[in-house]
């Protein structure tokens, strides 16, 4: 199954952060997996993993403040410690010469 890229609406401020996330997801058989984190907003973030997630997915995002590598002090946003989201898009795509998901998710609760 193809999946399909819908473009992403970013409104608000994004910051790089590399870094480990745990997704949380009810409908499959392996409900937990890691998964790197690429960017993030007040509302949202784009990560990749090894599997892929539908649009329209809900899933719970953790993530370790101790996990990130420094941020620059001028960013006054944090990732979310723990979110419900929404898979808005994923796509192919490749890291380090092998095939990964990149995901965009939306959190289902404003900050």
């Amino acid at each position: 199954a193809r999946m399909i890229h819908q473009q992403e609406k970013r409104n608000d401020a994004w910051h790089c952060c590399e870094g480990l996330i745990t997704v949380m997801t009810t409908r499959s058989r392996s409900r937990q997996f890691d998964a790197g984190l690429i960017n993030f907003s007040v509302n949202g973030n784009r990560f990749f993993s090894n599997r892929p997630l539908m649009p329209g997915s809900t899933i719970i995002v953790r993530a370790s403040l101790d996990n990130y590598q420094h941020m620059s002090d001028e960013v006054d946003c944090q990732p979310r410690s723990m979110g419900a989201a929404t898979i808005k898009w994923c796509q192919e795509a490749t890291r380090q010469g092998k095939p990964v998901h990149e995901m965009g998710a939306v959190y289902m609760i404003p900050y």
